[in-house]
């Protein structure tokens, strides 16, 4: 049994209430499963192991670390390139299967965090901002990392429909329009600068490599 899959099991039994470590395992190992998907380039197991050591990061900085936690393991694991509803499929999925192992509050807590990497408008709570913050780590890593993670989610979205300029620039404009990339005091001192400038040369390349293949003006 490795690290994370003890991770896992410690976290789902701290928080059940009849506390059952082959069932938590059977959650763990569906959960790999539907990570480990062939199709998945970004929105793999190694982004919610990311995900992960990155929460390690802050975990000072959240008032229920266990809440985003178990928020981050689901979070992706529902996911069908073009649907608007992953997250909410997501949620549902957490909501189903931890039916009957926690109280209500915590499933709900829970469940609010996930769909609060929708990242459609700002969360409403200090680990909603950190859960949100976390899950768009990469835009503030250094160009080779950011640039990475960029070209994955690229491979995903081909899947269903060509690559374009607008496909391409649609979100980095929409985080530039954004006050701020992040919300939470830790990840605006340590990652806003880094994401801004990755942002900003980023759009600026697709930019001017769509000009020479004279498609945009």
């Amino acid at each position: 049994m490795n690290t994370l899959e003890n991770r896992f099991i410690d976290l789902w039994c701290s928080h059940s209430k009849n506390p059952n470590r082959q069932f938590a395992k059977d959650v763990h190992d569906r959960l790999i499963e539907y990570y480990n998907e062939d199709w998945r380039s970004y929105h793999t197991f190694e982004h919610i192991r990311d995900t992960l050591r990155w929460l390690d990061d802050c975990e000072e900085h959240a008032k229920d670390s266990d809440a985003i936690e178990m928020a981050i393991w689901f979070h992706d694991c529902i996911y069908v390139i073009g649907s608007s509803d992953n997250e909410a499929q997501s949620r549902d999925y957490f909501l189903n299967v931890s039916e009957g192992s926690f109280n209500e509050n915590y499933r709900t807590r829970v469940a609010h965090l996930i769909m609060d990497t929708c990242h459609n408008e700002k969360p409403d709570s200090n680990d909603g901002e950190l859960i949100a913050d976390i899950d768009l780590t990469s835009f503030g890593l250094t160009w080779e990392d950011y640039y990475t993670d960029f070209i994955n989610v690229q491979k995903e979205c081909s899947i269903h429909k060509p690559i374009t300029f607008e496909s391409k620039t649609f979100y980095l404009k929409k985080l530039k329009e954004r006050k701020t990339v992040y919300y939470s005091d830790y990840y605006l001192q340590h990652y806003e600068a880094s994401a801004q400038h990755n942002i900003a040369v980023h759009l600026d390349q697709i930019t001017r490599q769509y000009q020479e293949l004279g498609t945009v003006s």
